[in-house]
């Protein structure tokens, strides 16, 4: 930036009047400041310092400038605050990387929610859908470095399509998830400080506050991940509870036949169950 040139000047970064300025005077210190002089003939030669950052771009490149600007607003009209239920089974969701490396999505104000792709012919590969599917909103487009750039309402589609292709392996998380906020809710949870700073300790009225919050999101990532899934796991937890069951059954059967003697018969016991008990007890502990 030099004296003499002519730029455009908005005083917010994405929004209202844009004025053209010269650049009359290099402020030396920081933050930077630029002394300005106003072109228009309504300004009278006002000149005003002002932050550097509301230099935007050159005047000549103003037109093309504002044409970026209208489309990204055009695409962000629609995005989630982060309250939204559909934006937090999305975040969950791509906090678990099912879909490695070729995708992600914004989480700030100015790209909440918006849909990035780098390899869309992998991600069409992994959902099992053409590469056009992404492409279904009008607003979206491919920048100039390649990546696939879409808006909200493709966020939810990919997101659901890409849980219900993985729910064998997000279900099961989700099933943790609740685990873990049931635990929070009775006894709290503990923050482990660093060097002499000391940990923190979160109540569990808190943690059960937090978790209201979040439950939402939850169901609805459930929901995405099909009836079938969940319906899967949910027999095989149960399946494998039972199997806990009778084994704590075994497990105390075969301890009264050692103390009563029968040690032959309990050895017998022990081998037809098939699993070494410290295997079995371990296995209760962790449940």
């Amino acid at each position: 930036m030099e004296a003499g040139e002519r730029w455009a000047y908005r005083v917010a970064p994405h929004y209202g009047r844009v004025d053209e300025v010269e650049v009359v005077k290099i402020g030396t210190q920081r933050p930077l400041r630029i002394k300005v002089r106003f072109v228009a003939e309504e300004a009278e030669g006002r000149e005003e310092w002002v932050p550097s950052a509301r230099l935007r771009v050159r005047w000549r490149d103003k037109d093309a400038w504002l044409v970026r600007e209208e489309r990204w607003n055009e695409l962000i009209k629609d995005s989630p605050d982060g309250d939204d239920p559909a934006f937090q089974a999305v975040t969950l969701l791509f906090d678990e990387h099912l879909a490695g490396e070729v995708m992600s999505f914004g989480f700030n104000s100015r790209e909440r929610g918006l849909f990035y792709v780098d390899d869309v012919p992998a991600l069409a590969a992994l959902l099992d859908v053409p590469d056009d599917f992404f492409r279904s909103d009008p607003r979206t487009f491919t920048g100039d470095d390649g990546v696939l750039v879409a808006p909200w309402p493709t966020t939810v589609q990919v997101a659901a399509r890409l849980a219900a292709t993985q729910a064998d392996r997000l279900v099961p998380v989700l099933d943790e998830q609740e685990r873990k906020a049931r635990h929070e809710a009775i006894h709290g949870c503990y923050y482990p400080g660093r060097g002499k700073n000391p940990g923190t300790h979160i109540s569990p009225e808190i943690c059960a506050e937090t978790d209201r919050g979040s439950k939402p999101g939850r169901d609805l990532l459930r929901r995405w991940c099909g009836t079938d899934a969940v319906e899967t796991f949910e027999e095989l937890k149960a399946l494998r509870d039972e199997v806990l069951r009778i084994g704590k059954l075994m497990e105390q059967a075969i301890d009264c036949l050692r103390q009563s003697g029968q040690t032959k018969a309990a050895d017998r016991f022990e081998r037809d169950l098939g699993i070494p008990l410290e295997v079995l007890r371990q296995a209760q502990r962790d449940d």
